[in-house]
């Protein structure tokens, strides 16, 4: 393994990397919160020596956008049957027209926002929340299907569809209503904490994956941290330099021979890195 205090040392002299170290005995899986007076804060270890943190939104915040996507929901439907009667749409002609138009939309409102949005709706979006896997990722398209599906016995149109989710978020330690406990699914907070994509994690279960450079092992968690960490600081600055020599330093190290471009071959040793640990 290549040594920290010498990789990369001549592109980092004036760099800061404070990695959070996991100890071995804590699997990436397992998600430890932590309580404050109003917000839950949960953490998710990772396998790369980060432990990503995210605050939890409450129940206040999400049915504020609740209350706003409803607003849409029904503001939308109201001028469908406003337009359909100023046109002269009558009977079953009205019926098709409307339930094409007016009442699938309606239905599939969150399910096909929140795929769209990348676990956002307006109102989501507004209230500054998103929605989120158990690992801090983009949730998949089934997790999406689930969450929808519970929206069924969920959604507080009468009192006692009202107490499910709300009794599930007062029991739940990551305030989850009961489709994200089934789905797998947290609801958190978007303007304060950080974002898995700031690290260098990357999901690649749900892909078929084939990995470059097995040479990749040679590195440390820390010099993995280290190359995402120049690699944004030259996208940040436009820095085409900096790219190229830090993908230059990676070949030489691990004796590579390649063609790709620096970019890409830094992105496709990030993916390859995660490949081979999480395996």
């Amino acid at each position: 393994m290549v040594h920290s205090s010498t990789f990369l040392s001549e592109y980092t002299k004036n760099s800061n990397c404070d990695i959070v170290k996991i100890p071995p005995d804590r699997p990436y899986k397992h998600i430890h919160k932590l309580v404050n007076s109003y917000m839950a804060n949960i953490k998710i270890p990772t396998s790369f020596n980060i432990d990503l943190e995210f605050e939890t939104a409450n129940m206040g915040k999400r049915f504020l956008a609740w209350v706003i996507d409803h607003v849409i929901k029904f503001v939308y439907v109201w001028a469908i049957a406003y337009t359909l009667s100023n046109l002269g749409i009558r009977g079953d002609n009205y019926l098709i027209v409307y339930t094409l138009v007016g009442g699938i939309p309606f239905m599939c409102y969150f399910l096909v926002l929140e795929i769209l949005m990348n676990g956002q709706t307006p109102g989501k979006l507004a209230l500054g929340i998103k929605i989120r896997n158990m690992h801090g990722g983009k949730p998949s398209l089934s997790q999406h299907l689930i969450r929808w599906l519970f929206r069924v016995i969920e959604t507080p149109y009468l009192f006692i569809n009202a107490l499910i989710p709300i009794i599930a978020m007062l029991r739940s330690p990551y305030d989850q209503r009961l489709g994200d406990i089934v789905a797998g699914t947290i609801v958190v907070n978007t303007r304060t904490k950080a974002s898995i994509q700031d690290t260098i994690f990357r999901d690649m279960s749900a892909m078929d994956y084939q990995p470059r450079f097995p040479q990749i092992l040679k590195l440390s968690d820390r010099d993995m941290n280290k190359i995402k960490e120049l690699m944004d600081q030259a996208i940040r600055s436009n820095n085409s330099e900096l790219t190229a020599r830090v993908a230059y330093r990676v070949r030489d190290v691990l004796e590579i021979q390649t063609e790709m471009l620096p970019e890409e071959f830094l992105e496709t040793v990030i993916n390859d890195y995660n490949y081979y640990t999480t395996r």
